[in-house]
């Protein structure tokens, strides 16, 4: 075994360099970095009985799981690492899915058995190691000692719970022979199956290839039988999808032997790049024929009778490009493109893995923190952050403005809505509209349409007519007050309803934006979050109910058989103004020869509707404010302050639940604690390779 490889490998001082590239590759693989990120990887792929197993023996130097039929039933990982030590090989599973074939977060690699010492052992465990795969349900330290009792590949297939897997067997190989390789064996890609159950697997093991091969970093050894047409090969198809331009796939003809007389030139044209050209180029090698296994021929053998091939078989012994011929060669070319492939990417890679930390990082800041073990006091302190986030969003602090955003856009409508229930005053063919600057939008890019059909039309006949019907025992020269209560008190019936109109829609404002808070800090806690959500509902409920019954109260004061304010100064100046003004159109409307009537109206009448105008401006303003503000105070406000205390209520037994545990509350949903652990489990798999490139030197 210590004598077939060509000391040149191992020895270079390029090799030795490289040992640390090959480590550290390595290294990612066992802690099962591939999962996360797209590794450097030589992929051996080829049909099956194309004559994989025998280049992959010879490459390696040791005894694979070899038969007619199908003996490769996983992937395979082979690591040859050069070591002053003595030969030996750990045999490892890496279980990278589970068994229902979901892929793992964070890949498990386990040892199989104890260390091999001597390269005959090797196909025996790593096919006791398969077969450990092969049944998940069991313990892989069943099969350690697995006697097969003479049992073909095919008759012990038939006994496992799986025909194919997904997971690895890990081959790591140390000596001082050993060249610095890490390689990847896929099963043999199958056209036909004796049986029709099995004919899933010929795509499973297709889907399998393409997935190893499709990723960038991956370097395509393809391996192809010279017994059979290039073209009637699936693993040149499967190839030429996954590297359109041909640029990392290597091309490796084996069983050059089998040629037939008279068509040696089709391949030529291969190994010379005049046909199927390939970046990588393509090599040749001749291995051992079944004949001269079974007879027990040595590795050392196997390369002195294909050194001896092509220095005297034509027309490989007339084949000028030499370096492309034999495993050796092989050998060498791959441990190069590997080596640059890792020097090339590590940077990127370190990228790759940062980047993915940055998004894991952020992914965690939106999922809640796992619960501490008081279960009590972790419900009081989501309460008190629920409680505080709603107080936020009222007080609008820490730039929280979403909801007052929305409240005060209810509000310039209750205002808008408020003000459609206006009179407007009409003399002659002047309108007199009273609230005409207060309507004016605080937003000037809302523009809020108005219906003029709407508007009540107050005339001045109207209104003289009001105050002859009212006017009874009264001296020349004084004006019935109950014309001027009567004309105020019929418009301000229709205050009541813009009021309860406002007060609904923020209800429906509070509703949504307290519902979403909960949610917040609840929703994971399927038996909580109802609760809660319920209490606060019932809350709101009451403090809408009880901000209710004060605008009731302020319709009644306003609505009273006696008109009020304090504000005579402004009621007797904007009075004397409407008085001039009505004046000023009665005037210009006497003088007009368009004119349809002249006015000749009583100046009580004129008095009464001045005295109304001026009220309406004053009375209009101040039941907008109190509206708010009552709204602001006895709905908003009110329920901020004690929506602690009603989280805390609905923590309480309720009637009924006799066996009623806090604990049970807060049960955190499956889901989410799920996810935050795959999130967390990804955090701690990804720092653990950002660590081991930094130590790198990376």
């Amino acid at each position: 075994m210590s004598d077939f490889l060509p000391l040149t490998i191992g020895d270079s001082s390029y090799a030795k360099n490289a040992v640390k590239y090959i480590e550290i590759l390595n290294k990612l693989r066992r802690m099962g970095a591939q999962s996360a990120v797209d590794l450097p990887t030589v992929v051996f792929c080829g049909n099956q009985s194309a004559g994989k197993s025998s280049l992959l023996e010879a490459i390696s130097g040791i005894q694979l799981p070899r038969s007619d039929g199908t003996c490769t039933r996983c992937v395979m990982e082979i690591r040859l690492i050069k070591s002053s030590s003595e030969w030996s090989c750990q045999v490892s599973l890496r279980k990278e899915y589970d068994n229902f074939d979901e892929k793992l977060i964070r890949p498990e690699e386990t040892k199989f058995g104890r260390i091999i010492t001597h390269p005959n052992e090797v196909e025996i465990v790593a096919r006791r190691a398969q077969k450990a795969l092969l049944n998940p349900n069991c313990k892989p330290e069943d099969y350690f000692e697995w006697d097969f009792e003479s049992l073909s590949y095919e008759e012990d297939a038939d006994k496992n719970a799986l025909k194919f897997t997904k997971n690895v067997v890990c081959l790591e190989i140390k000596g001082p022979n050993v060249p610095n390789l890490s390689l990847i064996d896929l099963p043999g890609i199958i056209r036909h199956v004796e049986k029709v159950e099995d004919e899933r697997f010929i795509r499973l093991i297709e889907e399998l290839v393409e997935n190893y091969i499709s990723k960038e970093k991956s370097i395509i050894v393809a391996t192809i039988s010279c017994k059979d047409e290039i073209d009637n090969q699936a693993i040149i198809t499967l190839a030429k999808k996954a590297d359109k331009q041909g640029l990392r796939t290597l091309g490796v003809l084996t069983k050059p032997d089998t040629i037939e007389e008279g068509t040696h030139d089709t391949w030529m044209k291969i190994m010379r790049g005049d046909a199927h050209r390939l970046a990588l180029g393509y090599y040749v090698v001749r291995n051992p024929k079944p004949k001269e296994l079974k007879e027990g021929i040595t590795f050392k053998e196997a390369r002195k009778n294909e050194k001896n091939f092509f220095d005297n078989e034509e027309p490989w012994r007339s084949f000028y490009i030499r370096d492309r011929l034999g495993v050796e060669h092989l050998q060498k070319k791959l441990s190069d493109l590997l080596i640059d492939a890792i020097k090339r990417t590590l940077p990127s890679i370190k990228k790759e893995i940062e980047d993915k930390l940055e998004k894991i990082r952020e992914e965690l800041e939106q999922v809640p923190e796992q619960l501490g073990e008081n279960p009590r006091l972790e419900l009081f302190r989501m309460i008190k952050k629920c409680a505080n986030s709603i107080r936020d969003l009222i007080s609008c602090s820490n730039d929280h403005t979403d909801l007052w955003q929305e409240i005060n856009e209810e509000l310039g409508k209750f205002k808008h809505n408020l003000c459609s229930t206006r009179p407007i005053f009409e003399i002659g063919d002047e309108r007199f509209d009273t609230l005409k600057e207060f309507l004016k939008p605080i937003n000037e890019d809302v523009i809020i349409a108005e219906n003029n059909d709407e508007l009540h039309i107050v005339k001045e006949i109207d209104v003289s007519d009001s105050v002859n019907k009212a006017r009874g025992r009264l001296l020349p020269g004084f004006i019935p007050y109950s014309s001027v209560v009567s004309l105020i008190k019929k418009h301000q019936k229709r205050w009541k309803s813009p009021a309860f109109d406002c007060l609904h829609e923020i209800n429906e404002i509070m509703t949504k934006h307290v519902n979403e808070s909960a949610d917040k800090i609840f929703s994971r806690f399927p038996a909580l979050v109802g609760r809660i959500k319920f209490r606060a509902m019932e809350y709101l409920q009451e403090c809408k109910q009880d901000t209710e019954r004060h605008i009731n109260f302020i319709n009644d004061i306003e609505g009273n058989n006696f008109p009020f304010t304090l504000d005579e100064g402004s009621m007797n100046l904007s009075k004397a103004e409407y008085l001039k003004n009505i004046q000023e159109v009665i005037e210009k409307n006497n003088r007009s020869m368009l004119s349809r009537r002249v006015i000749n109206g009583n100046q009580d009448t004129f008095e009464i509707m001045a005295s109304a105008m001026s009220y309406f401006k004053i009375a209009f303003k101040r039941y907008a404010d109190m509206i708010s503000m009552t709204i602001i105070h006895a709905f908003i406000d009110n329920f901020a302050k004690d929506i602690e205390e009603k989280f805390l209520d609905a923590c309480e037994p309720m009637e009924g639940e006799e066996d009623f545990e806090i604990t049970e509350l807060i049960k955190e949903d499956e889901n989410i604690s799920k996810r935050r652990d795959n999130l967390l489990e990804t955090e701690k798999h990804l720092r653990s390779m950002l660590y081991s490139l930094v130590r790198f030197g990376c």
